[in-house]
């Protein structure tokens, strides 16, 4: 069964002498329904989680080495399907270099608005009218990549409206209103003209171009339920306790008899004088914010009162802010492990798609199409400057003189030919140790070495059985003759 971005390539039907001699069709996507049937072979690739999708060839009878056969099929969900663009083109616009430069086109406009807001005038709307062109441009040709299913995109679809709303603003009040024949001084038009500082949502965008950016809105909004609990308790513990406390200090019912001065007096009224001015007091308490003051004024006259302050900021402040501090960290700690998965599944696309182009240019190199590369058909191979450059995309940093010396290396069992399993996973070792690739010389080497070992003890167990054999005769024959 195959897996969206699994990285195989789509199978060759006709049974294995047709997957072994001919080139099958890669594509990006990996195995998707309709590329394979049941009963087909696809290379096999060694990659734990890339083989986990094939069963081996090795129970079936009259298959090819480092193929797999696919044993069933199983139809994309909601979270493998891919949507196919309307113009694919322009593939490009979703693309890292394209969203790079969107967003420092962003971080510009910001900067540029906060130099409008000190020194007014001069070159600023022209600045403004580039920036807008830059924003509707973008925006155009991502609705002509999607087609109409910009609208409907599934896990894009609050920023795509989003990002429509605020370019749409942009245009009404930079082009639109200008050139209509409204009042340029009629409430409705000066309303909308005060629509500009809207522009600053476009900084939001920032949150969707970058990951990490994203998956704190997302650990905020996933945590935002448990903050409104605790906020909640918080809020009724100092609404119970401002009413306490307007009626025994501000209405001076705890303090009767008591001889308060007048500036205490004051001060405890503009501190507890009404329900809502006790609150914000309470809340200064809970944050700390000169609370000793309050404290001293009131237990002053009050000792007792000491016991008060001292739970209330133990509840209030230490365990409450503690328990928000701790949902926090919590979330924020799920959000960078998920983050190392999207990282790990990043870095296996990587590899899918690296094997991908390997065993296209296998097949590519297979200019005999007997499904074996020749020492002349690699060295052509890898004198191809594109080879070069897609291997640096890897991290595979090497000269054309290092990448043929691979072929000793990746010709284990020494036939002067490699098979497209000895190619795949030998330069899929070489991926993985990355400046490490003496390791990997000597890896082959000793494989080398064990077959040759393999092969003269299996030359002396044959001479043995000769010597032994003839001894066993000599045996005989003078038995026979005494």
């Amino acid at each position: 069964q195959g897996r969206a971005g699994g990285g195989c390539a789509p199978a060759r039907r006709g049974g294995p002498a047709a997957m072994a001699a001919g080139a099958s069709r890669s594509t990006s996507g990996g195995i998707r329904e309709g590329d394979v049937h049941r009963g087909d072979y696809v290379p096999l690739i060694r990659d734990p989680e890339a083989q986990e999708a094939l069963q081996p060839n090795g129970d079936q009878p009259g298959g090819p080495s480092g193929v797999a056969r696919i044993t069933s099929l199983r139809r994309g969900g909601e979270e493998g399907e891919e949507v196919r663009p309307f113009m694919p083109r322009l593939k490009f616009v979703e693309g890292p270099e394209c969203q790079t430069f969107v967003g420092l086109v962003i971080a510009a406009n910001a900067i540029v608005l906060g130099v409008e807001t000190d020194y007014p005038g001069g070159i600023w709307d022209a600045v403004e009218q580039a920036f807008l062109m830059v924003f509707v441009a973008e925006l155009a040709l991502r609705m002509m990549y999607h087609g109409c299913n910009y609208f409907v995109q599934r896990g894009h679809l609050f920023w795509n409206w989003f990002d429509l709303l605020i370019v749409g603003l942009g245009v009404m009040e930079s082009w639109i209103i200008p050139l209509s024949a409204w009042e340029m001084n009629s409430p409705g038009t000066l309303a909308l003209r005060s629509l500009r500082l809207l522009r600053l949502l476009r900084l939001l965008r920032m949150f969707r171009m970058f990951i990490y950016m994203q998956k704190f809105v997302d650990a905020m909004v996933e945590m935002f339920p448990t903050l409104m609990w605790i906020f909640g308790i918080l809020f009724l513990f100092c609404y119970v306790t401002a009413i306490v406390l307007t009626h025994m200090l501000g209405k001076m019912e705890a303090l009767s008899g008591l001889a308060v001065s007048r500036e205490d007096q004051d001060g405890l009224s503009a501190e507890f004088g009404d329900l809502f001015t006790t609150m914000f007091t309470l809340f200064r308490i809970v944050t700390m914010d000169s609370w000793h003051t309050t404290a001293l004024r009131v237990t002053k006259y009050l000792p007792m009162w000491r016991i008060f302050f001292v739970c209330f900021i133990a509840f209030g402040s230490w365990t409450m802010i503690s328990l928000l501090t701790a949902v926090v960290s919590d979330h924020m700690l799920a959000a960078t492990a998920d983050l190392n998965e999207i990282e790990k599944k990043r870095a296996h696309e990587i590899k899918m798609a690296f094997l991908d182009y390997l065993r296209k240019s296998f097949h590519e190199a297979d200019t005999d199409g007997n499904g074996k590369l020749d020492r002349e058909e690699f060295v052509r191979w890898a004198n191809d400057d594109a080879t070069l450059q897609r291997l640096q995309q890897v991290g595979i940093e090497m000269r054309s003189a290092e990448l043929v010396s691979l072929f000793d290396m990746f010709d284990i069992d020494d036939t002067g030919q490699l098979s497209i399993d000895e190619f795949l996973h030998g330069f899929a070792r070489a991926q993985d140790t990355l400046g490490m690739n003496h390791f990997l010389m000597l890896e082959h080497l000793f494989k080398r070495m064990e077959r040759q070992v393999d092969g003269v003890r299996g030359s002396v167990d044959d001479v043995v059985t000769a010597v032994d054999a003839r001894a066993c005769a000599k045996v005989k024959a003078r038995g026979s003759t005494g």
